[in-house]
């Protein structure tokens, strides 16, 4: 007979990671701009002078990276998981207690509200009816439903919390807070550094 930890998780699943489709197209346009930007600088004047205001392009890369590329929403085996730009929060499956998809993902649980920065905006769009009149409908974000159709779905397995050891968690982002800042810094030099 073998001791196992009745508190350790299982992950018998994979992580489903969802973001929206135009985040990731401007983030990818973005970076190649970027990366020429940086090209180019370095390629043209490869010096101190020349690295610190490189700081600029990597700075504008860095915040597009950090509003659209690493927020996202994770659908793990027993917890939902918001990654947003400043803090990530993460709630087991049994303490949620509803979603307001009105303007986006908000997830209700007996504390509090929490809503997801990657997933936001699903708002409305005009469209003509079967009478050409314009009317304001639903827009539907396929990365929502998602969420919810995934929700829907869940066995006893993952909505599982054994003695409510599992609770909301909520940490902050401080690499990334870091790194912005770090950038922001370099690019400041730079500007300062660019011929006038």
């Amino acid at each position: 007979m073998t001791n196992r930890d009745p508190n350790a998780e299982q992950d018998v699943s994979p992580v489903v990671t969802l973001r929206t489709t135009g985040s990731t197209v401007l983030f990818f346009t973005i970076s190649a701009i970027c990366a020429l930007g940086v090209g180019s600088i370095v390629a043209g004047d490869f010096t101190f002078r020349g690295l610190v205001v490189a700081g600029v392009p990597v700075a504008v890369f860095m915040i597009v990276f950090a509003l659209y590329r690493f927020p996202r929403v994770e659908l793990r085996h027993q917890e939902l998981a918001l990654i947003n730009p400043l803090q990530s929060i993460v709630i087991p499956w049994n303490l949620i207690d509803g979603f307001d998809t009105h303007f986006g993902l908000n997830v209700r649980t007996p504390e509090a509200s929490y809503s997801s920065w990657p997933l936001a905006g699903r708002g409305k769009k005009m469209e003509k009816d079967e009478h050409g009149i314009r009317r304001l409908i639903e827009n539907p974000n396929p990365s929502v439903d998602a969420v919810l159709d995934h929700f829907a779905g869940l066995g006893d397995d993952e909505l599982a919390n054994p003695r409510g050891l599992r609770t909301v968690t909520t940490t902050w982002n401080v690499g990334l807070i870091a790194a912005v800042i770090g950038t922001l810094i370099w690019a400041v030099f730079g500007f300062a550094a660019v011929p006038g």
